[in-house]
């Protein structure tokens, strides 16, 4: 049985969804680093707020989840990717982030 939970209705841990939502909204921040004791909603909190978020396009394979419409940021295993085996200008996307 997979249960999922809403964000608006997790209790408690008001810093830790702050620091989620503004990740979210400025990826510049480089993420957001969670650690708590066993029992505290980490994960809960993680996947609660993933399942608002949209799909979004990302190239297949990238531990960075590079976009495969701006190679001008990719990262540079992708532009090595992209350039060392004669791939076309983007590397294949896929979808990742958000969603289910």
């Amino acid at each position: 049985m997979n249960r999922m939970f809403a964000f608006s209705a997790l209790v408690g841990q008001d810093n830790l969804k702050l620091a989620l939502i503004l990740s979210v909204i400025n990826l510049g921040l480089g993420g957001v680093l969670i650690r708590g004791e066993k029992g505290m909603a980490k994960s809960t909190t993680v996947r609660a707020l993933s399942a608002l978020l949209a799909e979004q396009a990302v190239v297949a394979g990238c531990r960075y989840g590079c976009d495969p419409d701006q190679n001008e940021l990719w990262c540079d295993d992708c532009r090595e990717r992209s350039a060392g085996k004669n791939l076309p200008e983007k590397p294949p996307g896929g979808i990742a982030i958000g969603g289910h």
